[in-house]
């Protein structure tokens, strides 16, 4: 659900700068790209939090920020400053849930690590490749408010998928 979104938003990015709101073409998207800096500068709190209180917790701490993220493209989108804030949100939060994840992965059972780790990141990229159609898709049906929505649709199910697991552990087995 994470790389969905993530893709789906950096897929219309460059339709969105090309509109009469920014009048910008699609190579000033990668000039936003390098706001992406602050996520991977985040990665190493984000994993020292994941040791100390648990990938669970720092996994909805990334859900959070992502859905803060396109939260601030629906309302402050067509704004520089907004767009710029929603960026480093939702890297931020993508890059948590993806060390979240891993740390999650890196529990389950060592013989098999390799392997969950590529199910997990082929299943992840999968994720990013229909995030890329899906955006296209919506964007061409309902333009930049359309996008939004997706992201923040895809944010709360990942909060409800993430929510029914966090309970299921909580409960004991008999």
């Amino acid at each position: 659900m994470m790389f969905t979104t993530f893709s789906a938003f950096w897929t219309t990015l460059s339709f969105l700068l090309k509109t009469p709101v920014y009048h910008l073409g699609a190579q000033a998207a990668g000039m936003f790209g390098l706001l992406g800096v602050v996520g991977a500068l985040a990665t190493s709190v984000a994993g020292r939090v994941a040791d100390k209180k648990g990938p669970s917790f720092t996994l909805a701490i990334g859900i959070s920020l992502s859905a803060a993220g396109f939260i601030c493209f629906w309302i402050f989108g067509y704004q520089m400053w907004g767009l710029i804030c929603g960026i480093i949100l939702l890297d931020l939060g993508v890059q948590t849930a993806q060390i979240s994840n891993q740390a999650k992965i890196n529990t389950l059972d060592a013989a098999s690590r390799s392997r969950n780790n590529a199910v997990y990141m082929a299943s992840y990229f999968i994720g990013g490749a229909f995030g890329s159609f899906l955006g296209s898709y919506v964007w061409r049906l309902f333009g930049w408010t359309g996008v939004c929505a997706l992201g923040v649709v895809f944010q709360i199910l990942a909060a409800m998928i993430h929510l029914a697991g966090f309970k299921r552990n909580l409960i004991p087995h008999t």
